[in-house]
């Protein structure tokens, strides 16, 4: 049987983030095996996160960021500049391709292309049982996997599709992003669409919307075609970037505990914000964390954010769940009432208890006392 110092049960975003870290740290000839049944396949993803530089991890010929952003209605267009913060973009490709390159210089770390069956753990190492009857062993296990089973029952989902589409004529406005463009006031669920405009000639267009049930790939991008044939009936488009994906909107996803030597990291530990879907941030602070207690010999302390973060989620996921057409108001509320930075610092849990006073006691209560009124964890 084989042994590994780490062994990585899945190979996705945090994993190769985690992998990305320890390569740069005194650990960066630890004996690491990744495991995963697409180990060779890049996904087709774009991530986001906000930051006043681009992240250590962002590769340097890739990146993209907007200083300002728009909330677009029918009646209404609303502007909003960005004080010290950016929003950046970065494309899986260029993610993969540069972790990928960095591991394949290493020969400590290897791959097997397989799905996980089972971890099993023992006094001071576990035993990850694969396809074919193989079992390997390492002193610590970080599991990135995640299910259905993980969430809880009718769970709010975010799902999404995004192309990015080209043309011969100048349509976009490259020096703004679109975070949401709502082209009717109720909707059964909430729905909006999100362009990020490379150039004047370039831009992803992504609809998303909350819902209960699945909605299929199709019918997702019927929602682009029309967006386009409707904002610019005259245009000729090509596609050169197709993306889809379904993102749970729980609270209570990470109640999986780490034991001594399995650690859940990425989604599967609560690293993807709830209200949002955001985790690409998230997930390199929780990472970079771990590295470096690794590197300390301390024991891997568990992912504990704040409680009151859970809470505000709540009261939003509330209002998603049984007043989806309150979202639009109460999205263009808290724009129009807190200045950019500090809403972004708190939609990435970075603002102070009296700063969160201060946004909240702005806004228009009576829909929050209504979600208080039935709160639920969700």
């Amino acid at each position: 049987m084989k042994e590994y110092d780490i062994i990585f049960a899945g190979a996705g975003c945090a994993s190769l983030s985690m992998v990305y870290y320890l390569l740069e740290s005194p650990l960066r000839h630890s004996k690491i095996l990744l495991i995963d049944p697409d180990i060779n396949r890049i996904p087709s993803k774009t991530w986001c996160y906000w930051s006043e530089s681009p992240l250590e991890i962002h590769p340097s010929h890739a990146i993209h960021f907007w200083e300002n952003l728009k909330l677009s209605s029918v009646d209404q267009q609303q502007h909003y500049s960005f004080s010290k913060l950016k929003y950046f973009h970065l494309e899986s490709t260029d993610f993969y391709e540069s972790i990928w390159k960095k591991i394949n210089s290493h020969h400590t770390i290897e791959t097997l292309a397989s799905p996980v069956i089972g971890l099993e753990e023992k006094e001071n190492y576990s035993l990850v049982h694969c396809q074919k009857g193989v079992t390997v062993q390492a002193k610590t296990v970080f599991d990135s996997r995640i299910s259905d089973q993980d969430f809880p029952p009718n769970v709010l989902k975010q799902l999404f599709a995004g192309w990015v589409v080209k043309t011969e004529s100048p349509l976009f406005d490259s020096k703004s992003l679109t975070l949401m463009e709502w082209n009717q006031t109720f909707a059964e669920d909430f729905e909006f669409f999100y362009i990020l405009p490379f150039s004047d000639q370039s831009a992803l267009i992504e609809y998303t919307t909350y819902s209960k049930k699945p909605i299929s790939k199709d019918i997702l991008e019927n929602k682009i075609q029309d967006y386009l044939d409707q904002k610019f009936p005259a245009a000729n488009f090509s596609i050169t970037f197709q993306e889809s994906g379904v993102i749970p909107m729980s609270t209570q996803v990470g109640e999986i505990k780490s034991s001594k030597t399995i650690y859940p990291i990425g989604t599967r530990a609560g690293w993807t914000k709830a209200s949002t879907g955001y985790t690409f941030h998230k997930i390199q602070l929780e990472t970079k964390r771990i590295v470096s207690e690794l590197v300390q010999g301390k024991s891997i302390s568990p992912y504990n954010p704040p409680k009151r973060f859970k809470f505000y989620d709540n009261i939003l996921l509330n209002i998603a769940h049984k007043w989806p057409n309150e979202l639009v108001l109460l999205f263009k509320d808290l724009f129009q009432k807190t200045q950019t930075d500090q809403l972004f610092r708190f939609l990435n849990e970075e603002t102070s208890l009296w700063e969160e006073i201060r946004i909240l006691s702005r806004l228009r209560f009576a829909i929050f006392i209504k979600s208080l009124l039935s709160y639920e964890k969700r």
